[in-house]
């Protein structure tokens, strides 16, 4: 992982650059955030997408009817208010949606909304199977003190299959041996919201889990550092009860959303993205999520607009997106170049390595004087077709001065 040193950190997403749509913003999230200055509005509104996709968790999208999930990973130096400030409008919503945890976890009624990412993964599952309907989601002000080391139970090693198939609503099953282990298939919908210093978090968000593929579903969000002072956030009576409102309603809703005008923008928008890095092949797959949260967070905006006004949320979502797309580039391209580089040994260096056997036991088996139909028949008898190649082949033996062409379509061995 690249820039983990909390002093050689840069920012990677200038927010006077690529500010918070505020006006488009839905009302919800403009009263959360509307207390803090331009650049802590920003983040702060970053950090509440996993709480608000609780609120709203069941509600679907696409035909394989995906969660509206959310992995946020806040960074920022120690003692700069992450949690006073970026987390704090999300605190807020928590806690007023894990208003009956503590029931749920005493009566095994249903999975807690917000739970730590302390949890081991075996109590996690219990937890999901309970809300098979519901996306819930783990939170950590500061990811160091909360998840073990890679042997313990908790560890963010054996969390991130769970965080993965979460984050896509894809089928996980576990079959442990021990007698109060869970047993079962579970289908997660599971959201984070996780803080740390630069060093701490890019810890566990390394190469191992970008290459296994947590890393990519995470929009990572700098905490930038703000010199005025600035008081803490305290809602009005007023703003707390419209808040609640707000929840209370999303809490109410289910069933499944789409809107053409949205998947339509979104289509766009990876075609425009595509055409910018050309023939990358790392670049181009490093669209796909992003692409993806721009659907979930158009959707989610759309959802706290009361499924109205498409264009602000249309506005909203692309924010997100290319946050995230910026971000992404800025913490893990290199990464996934590498990995993109080392896997080339596996897909091309390998093939090609058979394929110049081939054709030399090819060219040793055929008699000294053979002519183009020879080439063709042998190939095709190891199912290797297309006379193009076999011309290709030709030339190359040709130029390496191993064949010598005596007549057309004819050739001796050298």
């Amino acid at each position: 992982m690249t820039n983990t040193n909390p002093n050689t950190v840069q920012q990677p997403i200038d927010y006077e650059a690529l500010p918070l749509p505020y006006r488009q913003a839905p009302a919800l999230i403009q009263t959360l955030v509307k207390q803090l200055p331009d650049c802590w509005q920003q983040t702060a509104s970053l950090a509440l997408l996993p709480a608000l996709s609780v609120a709203c968790g069941n509600i679907s999208y696409g035909a394989d009817n995906k969660p509206l999930a959310f992995h946020v990973a806040i960074y920022g130096l120690a003692g700069s208010g992450k949690s006073q400030f970026t987390c704090r409008p999300a605190q807020f919503v928590q806690d007023y949606l894990s208003r009956n945890d503590n029931s749920y976890r005493k009566n095994g009624t249903a999975a807690p909304r917000v739970s730590g990412f302390e949890i081991s993964t075996v109590q996690l599952c219990k937890y999901l199977s309970l809300s098979p309907n519901d996306t819930v989601m783990l939170y950590t002000d500061e990811i160091s003190q909360a998840i073990g080391s890679e042997r313990s139970s908790n560890s963010f090693m054996q969390l991130q299959p769970i965080l993965r198939k979460g984050f896509d609503g894809i089928t996980h099953t576990m079959d442990y041996k021990e007698k109060d282990s869970f047993r079962g298939t579970i289908k997660p919908r599971l959201s984070f919201l996780a803080c740390g210093t630069p060093n701490s978090l890019f810890r566990y968000f390394n190469d191992k889990a970008i290459e296994e593929g947590t890393t990519r579903r995470v929009i990572f969000v700098e905490h930038p550092e703000y010199e005025p002072n600035v008081p803490d956030i305290a809602y009005s009576e007023e703003q707390a009860e419209f808040i609640h409102e707000q929840l209370d309603w999303l809490e109410a809703q289910n069933g499944s959303v789409r809107n053409e005008q949205i998947e339509e923008a979104v289509l766009a928008w990876k075609t425009q993205k595509l055409a910018l890095m050309g023939n990358d092949k790392v670049k181009r797959l490093m669209i796909n999520t992003p692409t993806d949260i721009y659907r979930r967070a158009a959707y989610l905006a759309y959802i706290l607009n009361r499924f109205d006004r498409v264009e602000d949320s249309l506005v909203f979502g692309q924010w997100v997106a290319e946050y995230m797309l910026r971000a992404t580039f800025n913490h893990t391209f290199q990464q996934q170049q590498a990995i993109a580089d080392e896997g080339k040994k596996h897909f091309a260096v390998s093939t090609q390595t058979y394929c110049e056997d081939f054709n030399q036991s090819m060219l040793d088996t055929l008699p000294q004087q053979f002519d183009w139909q020879d080439v063709i028949a042998y190939r095709k008898l190891h199912n290797y077709t297309g006379d193009h190649k076999s011309r290709v082949i030709l030339t190359r033996w040709k130029n390496r001065g191993k064949i010598k062409q005596i007549k057309s379509n004819t050739f001796i061995k050298l």
